[in-house]
This record gives C-alpha cells, sequence and structure tokens, in this order.
C-alpha cells in the first residue's frame, strides 16, 4: 500500500510523462510530410491526435472506453487519408494500460480488434495494408504482451508480500500462543508451589500459637519448620524472577521437580500435620520429564488440600508404572477430602497439566469417605523417548 506522498508523486509522474509525450506527438504530426495521394495534416487531424492523446490521459481511470476512443480517433485519422504518424503511438500506450489493469483476454480482444480496425482503414484508402499498418498490429501485440509481463511480476511481487505478510501474522500468533501458555505454566507453578508451602507454615504457626506458652520446645520446633518451608519458597520465587529477567525460560535456575522428589514432598507434608504413606514404583528412567512434573505437581496440590482442607486426615499416595498400563497416581485421605469449594483452582490446574501431558484426572469423594484424587497417563504418553526422570 503506497503512501499518500508517494501516491501523489507517482500522480506528478505520470502527468508529467503525459505533458511531455502529448508535446512529442503534437509535434512529431506537425512535421509529417504527407506522400503522394494522403491527405496533408491540418485542423481535423491535430483535432483527432488531441482527442488520441485525451483518450492517453484517462486510460488508467477508465482503460475500456480509452481504449475505444483511441480505435475510434485512429480509425477516424486513417479513414481520411492522414499521413501516418506518432498518433498511432498512442493507440499502444492506451494498449499498454488496459493490459496493465483489466483481464488478458479483454486486452488481447481489444489489441485484436484496433489492429484489424487500424489495417482495414488502410486497406480501404490505400487500396491494402501499409507497412505502418502492419507494423501496428506487432506493435499491438508487443504492447499487451509487455503488460501482461509487468502485471505478472506484479502480481508474483504481490503475493509473495501476501505471503509474508501471511506468515509473519502466523509467527505473531505462535507467539502469543507461546506466551500465553508459559504465563499459565507460571501461573501454575507458582499456585502449586506457594499454597503448599502456605498450607504448611499456616499450620506450623497456628500449632505454635497455641503451645508457645506450655510447650516451647514444639513451638520453636514448628517455628523452625515455617523458616526452613518460607526459605525454600523464597528461593524458588527468586529463582524463578531471575529466570523471567533473564527472559530464557529453557535454562532454569533450579531443578525441576520428578518423582523422585515425592519423597521430599511427603517429609514436608508430614511436617505440616498431615502424616503420609507414600509408595512409588516406577523404573529409573521410564517417564518422560513433562508426565513427571505434572504428576509431581498433582500430588503437590492434592497434598496442600488435604492440608488445608481435612485438618487430622491422612494421606496415602500411590505411583505406579506399567509397560502396558502407562503412570498411574493416587492420592487417597480418610478426612473431608482435597478439593472441597476452596481448591476449585487449584483442581483446575491439576486437570490441565494432566490434560497438557496427554493424561487424564478424576477427583471426587470416595464410598467409605474421604476423598480420591486419581491421575492417568497410557504408556504412550508417558514413556520416556530420551532422557530419564529425575
Amino acid at each position: 500500500m503506497l503512501s499518500p506522498q508517494r501516491c501523489a508523486l507517482v500522480r506528478l509522474w505520470r502527468v508529467g510523462l503525459w505533458l511531455c509525450g502529448t508535446v512529442l506527438v503534437v509535434v512529431g504530426t506537425t512535421k509529417v510530410r504527407p506522400d503522394d495521394g494522403e491527405r496533408a495534416v491540418d485542423a481535423p487531424a491535430h483535432l483527432a491526435v488531441a482527442g488520441a492523446c485525451a483518450a492517453v490521459a484517462v486510460s488508467w481511470r477508465w482503460p475500456v472506453q480509452a481504449a475505444g476512443a483511441v480505435t475510434v480517433t485512429l480509425l477516424l485519422y486513417n479513414g481520411r487519408h492522414y499521413p501516418d504518424g506518432p498518433v498511432l503511438l498512442a493507440g499502444l500506450v492506451v494498449l499498454y494500460g488496459l493490459g496493465s489493469v483489466r483481464s488478458r483476454r479483454l486486452a488481447y480482444g481489444f489489441a485484436a480488434g484496433t489492429a484489424v480496425v487500424v489495417v482495414a482503414a488502410g486497406a480501404l484508402v490505400d487500396g491494402g495494408p501499409g507497412v505502418v499498418d502492419l507494423a501496428f498490429v506487432g506493435w499491438a501485440a508487443a504492447a499487451v504482451f509487455a503488460a501482461d509481463a509487468v502485471r505478472g511480476v506484479r502480481e508474483r511481487r504481490l503475493a509473495q508480500e501476501e505471503r509474508t505478510r501471511l506468515r509473519t501474522q502466523a509467527r505473531q500468533r505462535d507467539e502469543e500462543r507461546l506466551l500465553a501458555e508459559e504465563r499459565l505454566r507460571i501461573a501454575r507453578d507458582l499456585h502449586d508451589t506457594v499454597a503448599h508451602a502456605m498450607a504448611t507454615i499456616n499450620v506450623q504457626a497456628g500449632m505454635a500459637g497455641q503451645v508457645i506458652d506450655s510447650r516451647p520446645d514444639l513451638a520453636r520446633e514448628a517455628l523452625e519448620v515455617v523458616r526452613g518451608v518460607s526459605g525454600a519458597v523464597l528461593d524458588e520465587l527468586n529463582a524463578m524472577v531471575r529466570v523471567l529477567r533473564a527472559g530464557d525460560e529453557r535454562s532454569p535456575l533450579c531443578p525441576v521437580p520428578g518423582l523422585t522428589d515425592l519423597a521430599a514432598l511427603a517429609r514436608s507434608t508430614e511436617l505440616a500435620g498431615t502424616p503420609v504413606e507414600l509408595r512409588v514404583t516406577v523404573p529409573p528412567g521410564r517417564v518422560a520429564r513433562p508426565v513427571a512434573l505434572a504428576a509431581y505437581r498433582i500430588v503437590q496440590e492434592s497434598m496442600t488440600n488435604v492440608t488445608r482442607h481435612a485438618v487430622g486426615a491422612r494421606a496415602r499416595v500411590t505411583v505406579t508404572y506399567d509397560d502396558a498400563d502407562g503412570l498411574r497416581v493416587a492420592v487417597m485421605d480418610d478426612g473431608g477430602g482435597a478439593g472441597r469449594p476452596g481448591g476449585r483452582v487449584g483442581l483446575i490446574g491439576m486437570r490441565e497439566r494432566a490434560a497438557s501431558t496427554g493424561g487424564c484426572l478424576v477427583v471426587g469423594p470416595r464410598p467409605d469417605g474421604g476423598f480420591a484424587v486419581t491421575a492417568h497417563w497410557p504408556a504412550a504418553a508417558a514413556r520416556a523417548v530420551e532422557g530419564a526422570d529425575r
């Protein structure tokens, strides 16, 4: 798309070119000397030349009408038996303009029709087509061929620009999608990490407040747990902030948790007052890292919900892998259970983590009391292709 300034320059250039061409045609027509039997250039001849030049002036805006007008003008000029002159060039210019802005079929048809009219007029006047008349046929064909070639180059350039624009838009959409996915991942990680730490801190701080007078030793232990958990979560938040500032999420400053970190997660949950029975039977290197991370986060969120919403309950975590069945993760408690209304955001995050890695999640109350969170990844999704789970 041309800017207004560039469009004005193009129009000015066309006007200047038209003026120069008009002067050359008029002067050239005046200088033409008639042969034997030809009429001398007079006022009607100059009028026909003026009409042809006017047709050239409007050929870019109304090419079909200009082509028709110049054909009639050339017919009248030849019909009055004026000598062949530069006025014939006006017909070529108009045909070139027609071929540049209208369909190829229309341009070639007009070129053929104009050539036939000029040659027929010459034949009627002179008793046969002259050399100039025959040359006009070749010039008319060259004019539309040149216009066709130029238009083809322009169309290819516009098509290339359109493809480039579409590729740029697609790349921008991909970048926006990746950015949205990365923001969602960071939000889930923040929720999972901070929620688990805050649940532990809340329980330990509450216990310390209750026994600080009667059992200062227990209160001291609880505060040590609070200090350790808060320090760990601060370290993880600082590492995430440094990664975001560096702009390279592919080079994390802290290890990505996996199934081998579940034991440490169970110990931190027990420090928060929730007994955990953990059983992990997963051969090393069998589970892909993204699936292992999703499984870890699901267990972490489930433990957080047990600590928050089922105080005093016991939790049982079972993680198994089979080459035929895939990876299964089950977190069960015997209390009020995870997933009460207060944990809806966490449940949404767990479902998204499972779905994004090819698994599925089922949550709900247990028939004999308590709550259960079960995740399953088929073997095709869970199996590691390269590397191993931490």
